[in-house]
């Protein structure tokens, strides 16, 4: 799994680019539970966090891929090897 990585200036770098280091280890962890089907309330459970707290993260998370919604995020996901 990546770590979080920053270019110069503090900008997330294009995941299109870095792949997977553009997201934190956390994140990378809620993505591939959602890529298989799970609800935040499931991740939730799964990962020991607070549904908010997993709705912050995939709001990170599609910031930072440059997407607008689960099936993109999914099918990133599916991309770049995580389910």
């Amino acid at each position: 799994m990546g770590s979080s990585v920053r270019s110069v200036g503090g900008a997330d770098p294009d995941p299109s680019e870095s792949g997977l280091d553009c997201l934190t280890r956390r994140q990378t962890e809620v993505l591939r539970l959602v890529a298989r089907g799970m609800t935040n309330a499931q991740v939730a459970d799964e990962l020991f966090l607070s549904r908010r707290t997993v709705h912050a993260h995939l709001r990170d998370i599609f910031r930072k891929l440059k997407v607008s919604h689960r099936s993109a995020a999914t099918r990133w996901a599916v991309q770049h090897g995580l389910v």
